[in-house]
């Protein structure tokens, strides 16, 4: 029985294993003109936040603000509205502990992973990833222009394909470094941070998420274009 994954793209044919490999992921990514190197090489920091069972954590309002899975957007981190944790709560683990430039991608699910939900975030405030979150910190290469091309058919290509099994979908921290990301001029990295910068993160912090999102969205596909056709 094929497992239905909602593909972004048609010739993502549906697979019985997270082992499959169909020829249509790799000459989907084959249109990338730039040389690829693994997301592992760039990755300084890669973990999750705190698993507690059996309880909710208790709320301090001058807290932590506690990141999950809903809170990461196109355009960003929404850090308004989250619940507020304790620093030295069971919760507030110094791993977990989220720095200005750390990218941020849903575990699981199909409501999160499976629609490519992630965000870098750009603010300063003292925050924390629950345990539906993965914190990735980078080194050497823009994590805004890895969000963007993770965002891209390109990306999108190389998740959708590692989505695993039958239950609800997942990745771990080998898949996420295996992900293959173009290693390309600083220069180019930099164009799509200074867009995400004065494009996006205006409207993301005047809470206006759908123009914000619909910038988002030209940066991704000026970006897949030049990678197709540099």
């Amino acid at each position: 029985m094929f497992i239905a994954r909602r593909p972004q793209d048609d010739r993502l044919v549906q697979r019985l294993d997270p082992g499959y490999w169909h020829p249509a992921y790799e000459a989907i990514l084959a249109q990338c003109t730039a040389p690829l190197a693994p997301l592992g090489e760039f990755i300084a920091h890669i973990t999750y936040g705190a698993i507690v069972t059996g309880r909710r954590p208790p709320q301090d309002p001058d807290g932590l603000a506690l990141i999950g899975q809903g809170a990461l957007l196109d355009s960003g981190v929404d850090l308004e509205r989250l619940t507020r944790i304790a620093a030295d709560s069971p919760w507030g683990i110094e791993r977990a502990r989220v720095r200005p430039g750390d990218l941020l991608i849903a575990r699981s699910g199909a409501g999160s992973l499976e629609k490519n939900r992630l965000a870098v975030c750009h603010e300063d405030t003292p925050a924390v990833v629950d345990c539906f979150v993965d914190l990735v910190r980078l080194e050497g290469i823009d994590p805004d222009f890895v969000a963007a091309f993770l965002r891209t058919r390109l990306g999108w290509a190389q998740i959708h394909r590692l989505l695993n099994g039958v239950g609800p979908a997942n990745l771990n921290f080998d898949e996420i470094r295996s992900l293959r990301v173009p290693v390309v001029d600083d220069q180019v990295q930099q164009r799509v941070g200074s867009r995400h910068a004065e494009e996006v993160l205006p409207l993301h912090r005047a809470r206006r998420f759908e123009e914000a999102r619909q910038a988002v969205r030209a940066i991704v596909a000026e970006l897949e274009e030049w990678l197709a056709s540099r």
